[in-house]
């Protein structure tokens, strides 16, 4: 019993994966604050239409 319970453990635990890590993007090298927020709005906008489609 203990060898089945130390087999199935250490396999649900090693299968557990961990936590989802954030996405990074590289950072923005704009020449102005509002190129800036507007190649940000558009990051912003596209995602949210690439989760609509999926």
């Amino acid at each position: 019993m203990a060898t089945l319970g130390a087999v199935f453990g250490i396999s649900y635990l090693s299968m557990g994966g961990g936590g989802k890590k954030p996405q990074t993007m590289p950072p923005i090298q704009a020449s102005s604050k509002d190129e800036e927020n507007f190649i940000q709005e558009f990051i912003k906008q596209a995602e949210a239409e690439g989760k609509a489609k999926h």
